[in-house]
């Protein structure tokens, strides 16, 4: 018996479960956020009220011949419909996902927009903040300064303890923080050979 309406369930679950996880998974492609960046506020809300509105209204549609009045006994909807209905419901389910990463992309780009502007002061001040995570994480068990100057302020260079290896794995880990403040190269000196690395 059930075997009959098997075709129609997993008609239904491809369209749900395709509409709601292929938008959830496209949201976090590089395709995907760059769209999203690019989308206003007011497009978003439009879509999300059109999105509602029509799995609302495909649903009432395949519903209604079962809930009429004096209704007998109707056949099953096809799989084209039910695929259908499935993206009908689908799509609302993936909203919340949509909307949390259009925020996050957002205030990234915020935040990147304003560290891009980051003035000397800032990046002297992100500085101090990594030397500081350096000793905690050390347990205080180097010597190590840092400095932001030339170029505008724009090389950081650290004195002590940090040879060219380290200092090479430090900026690959730190590159992207390095680049929105608008530090242009790395640099160092240790055991009296300098070093440096362009971020």
């Amino acid at each position: 018996m059930l075997n009959s309406f098997l075709p129609q369930v997993v008609a239904l679950l491809i369209g749900g479960l395709g509409a709601s996880l292929g938008l959830t998974i496209w949201s976090r492609t590089g395709r995907g956020q760059a769209r999203l960046l690019a989308t206003s506020g007011s497009t978003v809300a439009m879509a999300t009220v059109f999105i509602v509105a029509a799995g609302a209204g495909v649903a009432y549609l395949v519903a209604r011949p079962f809930i009429a009045p004096g209704a007998g006994p109707l056949p099953l909807p096809g799989t084209a419909t039910l695929f259908l209905v499935g993206v009908a419901i689908g799509l609302p389910l993936a909203l919340p996902g949509l909307i949390v990463s259009w925020r996050d992309v957002k205030a990234r780009d915020r935040t990147r927009r304003i560290r891009a502007n980051a003035t000397k002061d800032e990046r002297r001040a992100y500085a101090a903040d990594l030397i500081r995570q350096i000793d905690e994480a050390t347990l205080g068990g180097r010597t190590l300064s840092a400095t932001v100057g030339g170029d505008g302020g724009r090389v950081l260079t650290f004195e002590g303890e940090l040879g060219a290896r380290e200092g090479e794995r430090l900026t690959r880990a730190l590159r992207q923080d390095l680049k929105e403040l608008g530090f242009k190269r790395v640099e160092g000196n240790y055991k009296g050979k300098d070093w440096w690395t362009r971020v």
